[in-house]
């Protein structure tokens, strides 16, 4: 079988570009008072959107896949690896910021924190899929409830989350998220009966 001629590369060329000028313009929306509270808030949504992507394309590996002319694979990760670099520097921008690594372990005062550590395990997981066996999805299952913490600091933390129009993008998000879910644990379980 001949391989796969890459396609369509300018859709993920696009998408970055708008991407980019979507957090650049949320972030505009509000005075920015030091240069380490831009790369903050830039992170933070660049990677939450990069979440939100990543959890949405593994609902359309068949058509993804024809699209690009590429293994999904490649592309999600893409996406995810991208995701989670812009929510490390978000993190390490934060620690750094109140100079304390506190913020980066999860506790009663950093609950948000316990996000970054759900997505770094699910990421592991799909890795060592190999080794891990089957089982490797009910962990890669933690990005949904990392999008789900990080919404929820999004709304209550997130300066550029406290416009309206911004909270209820986000809030809309974490109900096609969490209708995902439900959705593909039907579809799967009436294909097994």
């Amino acid at each position: 079988m001949p391989a796969r001629k890459p396609k369509n590369t300018w859709a993920l060329v696009l998408s970055g570009a708008l991407a980019a000028l979507l957090v650049a313009g949320t972030v505009a929306l509000d005075e920015i008072y030091a240069p380490i509270a831009g790369v903050i808030r830039a992170a933070a949504v660049l990677g939450y959107l990069g979440v939100f992507v990543a959890t949405l394309s593994s609902n359309y590996v068949r058509e993804l896949t024809r699209f690009f002319g590429r293994r999904f694979v490649q592309v999600h990760h893409f996406v995810s690896v991208t995701a989670l670099a812009a929510l490390a520097i978000h993190a390490a921008s934060v620690a750094w910021n109140w100079r304390s690594p506190g913020v980066l372990l999860p506790s009663r005062d950093t609950p948000q924190a316990l996000a970054l550590w759900f997505l770094a395990i699910s990421s592991l997981a799909a890795v060592l899929r190999a080794a891990i066996g089957r089982n490797w999805r009910v962990v890669h299952w933690l990005n949904y409830a990392a999008f789900l913490i990080g919404t929820w600091h999004a709304q209550n933390l997130g300066t550029n989350f406290q416009h309206l129009g911004v909270r209820i993008v986000s809030g809309l998000m974490a109900v096609a998220v969490v209708g995902l879910f439900i959705w593909k644990r039907v579809r799967t379980r009436r294909a097994r009966k």
